[in-house]
């Protein structure tokens, strides 16, 4: 087995000819030209090692197809070459990447790594936050592509008597309602990863004066039927406290990067 590593080491076999049976194909020809770099140092980290295993195989092609497509979409004269720095790790990636959503975004990333025009939004530090994302935070980076903010509520509950008060809902937004995702009860802690890798940054303090995306959370939380409940029996009133997260710099070349 040891043999077997070193000579695939040494040798620089055809990756694209272990995926593609006709090479001569435009599409085939063009993925060489955009990734030829790539694939060597590829090479080097044992990517045709890997590509010994099935399923690893088939799971890379179908990413690669991806790929072939939307490098199908750029026009001959706005294709370049890929950096390393950028394609080298997203091939690693495609090999076990088995989920759409994410796939699509390295894939997307690929795509405008090997655009003239789109080149300088691919951050090679994008590699790493696609990684740290699940499927349901690859859909609310969709959910968020042509927004400017993401707008929330806190309901709070003031206590009868003194200052003391219950949160009822704490910085709650419409995307359990607008993205369909497979665990929508993980949305704060969804929130606060895109915090964590600087997609989103909390506005503390500040809201909005557009009230028309408030006035929707209010509606879905039902927020008449918590002041019919709670007020005045059980609490003095039940306050709303408007805010936002921001979309940051970073956060938006991101989302320009990797969403089609």
């Amino acid at each position: 087995m040891a043999n077997e590593i070193v000579d695939l080491v040494k040798s620089t076999p055809n990756i694209l000819g272990e995926l593609y049976q006709d090479l001569a194909q435009p599409s085939v020809r063009a993925i060489g030209n955009a990734l030829g770099t790539v694939f060597e140092f590829s090479t080097a980290i044992l990517l045709p090692l890997k590509l010994k295993n099935e399923k690893l195989k088939i799971n890379f092609k179908k990413n690669l197809d991806d790929y072939k497509e939307k490098l199908g979409k750029i026009p001959e004269e706005k294709r370049c070459e890929v950096h390393p720095q950028i394609g080298t790790p997203i091939m690693e990636k495609l090999t076990y990447t088995t989920n759409d959503e994410i796939a699509d975004l390295f894939t997307t990333l690929l795509a405008n790594a090997s655009n003239i025009d789109m080149v300088n939004t691919a951050h090679p530090a994008f590699v790493d936050m696609i990684e740290k994302l699940s499927p349901d935070e690859a859909r609310i980076i969709k959910y968020l592509k042509d927004r400017t903010e993401l707008q929330y509520c806190t309901f709070r509950a003031n206590a009868k008597t003194g200052t003391g008060f219950n949160v009822l809902y704490k910085k709650v937004t419409l995307i359990p309602f607008d993205v369909d995702l497979l665990f929508p009860n993980n949305v704060p802690a969804y929130i606060a990863n895109l915090v964590s890798i600087g997609v989103l940054s909390d506005a503390n303090n500040l809201y909005k004066t557009d009230k028309s995306t408030y006035e929707k959370i209010r509606a879905m939380y039902d927020f008449k039927k918590l002041e019919e409940q709670l007020v005045p029996n059980v609490m003095k009133s039940v306050k709303i406290i408007e805010g936002y997260y921001d979309i940051t710099e970073f956060g938006r070349l991101f989302i320009h990067a990797c969403i089609k």
